[in-house]
């Protein structure tokens, strides 16, 4: 048994934060109990999640190519491609292997990803690829990760509200680069941006009560 010294209240149970205030619970040396709840492992169907990642690469190779022929690319679309593909399959393993704290290990993954390709970009002359393709291609492929992790794995209603927050902030991130003018083709950016859009508007839709509930659980304490 665990106790909170801000709620002065022991809870049962494994748990890691008061469920009335969510601050972390110190251990209870004067009583110890047994949890009265079994302990639930987080599953996921890994032949499900491989099947659903090898059709997004095979999309995202449809549509790169596609769009190489539309708007040309001095990258090329086989490298922006292969990016894509890799940042996907990297950000959804990641979140399988952390998908007890989900939105902290993407916002580690793009943040130390991003970081350095904006170094290798300045190490190579700058010459903006990483603000106009590296960047946005990663935020894409993190918002397609996290629509998958939020089909697939059951997840509690305060981890949706860090991926509104997360997903919101991962769209914007390319956008500002083109206020900046550190871009030479906008469209990354642009589509960066409205998968964002369509990711909160997803949440909104499916969880919004579920959200809305957990926010005025948290106003009220």
């Amino acid at each position: 048994m665990k106790r909170c010294t801000h709620c002065q209240v022991s809870v049962k149970g494994d748990w890691d934060r008061c469920p009335l205030c969510h601050q972390e619970l110190e251990a209870d040396s004067k009583v110890n109990s047994m949890s009265p709840y079994p302990d639930i492992p987080l599953r996921f169907d890994k032949k499900k999640v491989i099947q659903r990642l090898m059709l997004l690469s095979l999309l995202i190779i449809l549509v790169v190519f596609t769009l190489g022929l539309f708007f040309p690319s001095p990258l090329g679309p086989l490298r922006i491609s292969l990016f894509g593909i890799m940042s996907l399959w990297l950000v959804a393993l990641i979140i399988i292997r952390k998908r007890r704290n989900i939105a902290k290990g993407i916002v580690y993954l793009i943040v130390s990803t991003s970081l350095l390709c904006v170094y290798l970009d300045y190490m190579a002359g700058w010459s903006a690829w990483s603000t106009t393709y590296a960047i946005p291609i990663i935020c894409i492929s993190a918002i397609i990760a996290m629509f998958i992790a939020v089909r697939i794995v059951h997840l509690k209603v305060g981890d949706y509200i860090l991926y509104l927050l997360t997903a919101t902030l991962l769209g914007f991130l390319p956008a500002t680069f083109l206020l900046f003018n550190w871009t030479t083709w906008a469209f990354p950016a642009q589509l960066s941006l409205l998968m964002s859009m369509l990711m909160f508007a997803w949440i909104i839709w499916k969880h919004g009560k579920d959200i809305l509930t957990e926010l005025q659980k948290r106003a009220q304490i």
